[in-house]
């Protein structure tokens, strides 16, 4: 029987923590680290990003339409060796303060980046305005 790793496990759960406090702190210098240059991003209520770069595009666009004031996560889980998901919730500013609460699904290549996010909106009723706002 193989030992189980959890190193790799809890280096996985840190960088998606990191990567959900950069939404507070407004500070993704250190996105690379965590994404890879190639990496899929599902935005829930959006189109689809492929590459690292587009992500970031997307990321100034977010900066200038919304405040994110709490980036919280209820539960981390593992799937797989590199498949974890992640029950979240935030809470933004836009032209009034909004709340939103969502799953991710994040897979992580072998570099231990993550090279596959896709957000799922939970059946939690909720009113996101930000679309078309510019703060």
């Amino acid at each position: 029987m193989a030992e189980i790793q959890l190193a790799p496990t809890r280096d996985r759960e840190l960088k998606i923590q990191q990567y959900f406090a950069m939404w507070v702190t407004r500070d993704f210098e250190a996105l690379p680290k965590i994404f890879a240059a190639d990496c899929y991003y599902q935005e829930c209520y959006g189109p689809a990003y492929l590459s690292l770069s587009e992500i970031q595009t997307w990321i100034e666009h977010q900066l200038r339409v919304q405040r994110v004031t709490a980036w919280s996560i209820q539960r981390l889980w593992s799937a797989t060796d590199n498949m974890i998901f992640a029950q979240w919730s935030f809470t933004a500013v836009t032209d009034r303060m909004t709340q939103f609460d969502g799953l991710s699904a994040v897979h992580f290549n072998l570099a231990g980046l993550i090279d596959d996010l896709r957000e799922y909106q939970t059946t939690t009723a909720h009113d996101y305005p930000y679309h078309g706002s510019v703060l």
